[in-house]
């Protein structure tokens, strides 16, 4: 046999390009036939380089007819392993596909959620896509089945009464599908022609600039003060009714929405957030007007200060110190899987809340239909939990969405709505909100970026289209505190509305 000059496994491994020291400059594509003990091969014609043969290997199996071989050799196949028949029942192998997801979850290497969204994408569209289309084994899966996927959601939805699914939701879906094509690639399911061809498989979806407008920011902020208002209000109403539980809850959504807004949080980032994440920072500054306020009040109760100082009653550098509180929170479970800190001015909010909890902890132990109701809020509870019996439970982003229309709905035509969308406001819009904030003053997009969990990429993409209204018209409102000397200092969150 002439000895091989260069050498690369194509198509899966089905095959490989091969060139011979006798003439390094002719590449061959070779199949070994298991049967027969050798390989059948044909010369790759018209190239000059390795990379160049590789790229049209495919071309030349479909000529070498190897593809109707039964018998040609898969990746990592060993004598007397089992070839799986193309013919196979397609729900079979989605079940299979979508135990092998059970899997991954049960591992914690994607999320409950994220699982839950593919089994719910499988059942109500992806098997009766294939049922319409007439497909029933894998062998029918190849490059145009898919083809049709976009408009048949689209007119399905309509005849259903329902609004017509998003790009971005359909983009979701397409990924799957080919998630999908590729695990029957991996488990040998599919024709080899057509495993070669299967980043061509999954339907395309093509996105315009206007899909990433569908979470639009609010307006300005007389339109947010008028959504807050009604969330006061809404709040206030679930202190009349007969379930203590309603006006924690409210209370607790009415957090929620501030949060989201104060700090950019995905939502459920913020829903597995836990009060040991939260650091709270008081960066207050000396101020000159506080400390003759303090003076003053000294005087008036006819005290020398000092003998307070000296008896180590007052700390001397407290006088004239206004406080200011931040929060510094630690995000441990975001769609990035990755780390990262977010800070915001969020320490008088989270604060309330976590009083609110407290009171109707105390609340619920007070009365007699409620005894042994003693379980008390840990740090490493969720912080947008409602205190039960023992635990917290988390509500589902389902009811929050729901929740979240209420409000929109009763303020009515009050609204003016988005500057640049014919979308709806939806609790993502926070988020929107606050990467619109963070740009109008001016952030540095890589901070801007880390504080919202992007890339720089991501970010200059979707939110750099954000109206620039503002940006053009104000500069960030700065607070000063006097002098600049820093004495800031991590204080208990309990401590912020004392």
């Amino acid at each position: 046999m002439p000895s091989i000059a260069a050498k690369a496994s194509v198509l899966e491994g089905r095959a490989e390009v091969v060139s011979y020291t006798r003439d390094a400059t002719a590449f061959f594509l070779r199949v070994r036939i298991k049967e027969k003990g050798g390989y059948k091969s044909r010369r790759i014609d018209g190239v000059e380089s390795l990379d160049a043969a590789i790229d049209a290997a495919l071309d030349a199996y479909v000529k070498l007819g190897s593809a109707e071989q039964p018998s040609a050799p898969r990746r990592g196949t060993k004598q007397g392993t089992k070839i799986v028949s193309t013919k196979r029942g397609v729900f079979s192998w989605l079940d299979r596909f979508l135990d092998n997801q059970r899997e991954l979850c049960e591992a914690g290497i994607i999320k409950g959620s994220t699982l839950k969204g593919k089994e719910e994408m499988v059942r109500a569209h992806l098997k009766p896509y294939l049922l319409s289309q007439g497909i029933a084994k894998t062998s029918q899966i190849k490059v145009g089945v898919f083809d049709k996927y976009e408009s048949w959601r689209i007119e399905r939805n309509k005849k259903e009464g329902s609004s017509a699914p998003s790009k971005l939701t359909l983009r979701k879906e397409s990924a799957l599908i080919g998630n999908f094509v590729g695990y029957l690639v991996k488990n040998r399911c599919i024709d080899a022609y057509e495993a070669a061809q299967k980043k061509d498989i999954a339907p395309k979806i093509r996105l315009s600039d206007s899909d990433f407008d569908s979470n639009p920011p609010i307006r300005d902020d007389d339109e947010w003060r008028l959504i807050l208002a009604e969330i006061r209000k809404w709040v206030k109403e679930g202190a009349s009714h007969a379930r203590p539980r309603t006006l924690v809850y409210r209370q607790m959504f009415w957090t929620l929405m501030l949060v989201l807004k104060q700090t950019g949080m995905r939502p459920d980032e913020a829903r597995n957030l836990r009060w040991k994440d939260i650091e709270t920072e008081d960066i207050g500054r000396f101020s000159k007007t506080q400390w003759e306020k303090d003076m003053v009040h000294f005087q008036e109760q006819e005290i020398d200060p000092y003998d307070f100082f000296d008896k180590g009653e007052v700390d001397a550098m407290e006088l004239g110190r206004v406080s200011r509180y931040v929060t510094h929170i630690k995000i441990t479970q975001s769609k990035t899987k990755s780390l990262r800190e977010v800070t915001s001015n969020s320490a008088e909010t989270l604060a309330r809340w976590k009083k609110w909890q407290a009171d109707y902890l105390k609340q619920m132990q007070s009365r007699d239909e409620f005894r042994g109701y003693e379980y008390e809020v840990a740090e490493t509870d969720l912080v947008f939990g409602i205190p039960e019996h023992n635990g917290v439970q988390i509500s589902t982003y389902n009811t929050l969405n729901v929740n979240w229309r209420n409000i929109i709905n009763r303020c009515g035509g009050k609204l003016k709505g988005p500057l640049m969308s014919d979308h709806n406001y939806t609790i993502y819009s926070l988020r929107a909100t606050r990467a619109q904030e963070l740009m109008d003053m001016g952030v540095d997009v890589y901070l801007a970026a880390t504080q919202l969990g992007h890339t720089v990429a991501i970010l200059e993409k979707v939110y750099a289209r954000l109206p620039q209204r503002r940006r053009a018209t104000t500069e960030a409102a700065h607070i000063e505190f006097g002098k600049r000397k820093d004495n800031s200092q991590i204080v208990e969150i309990e401590e912020v509305i004392r």
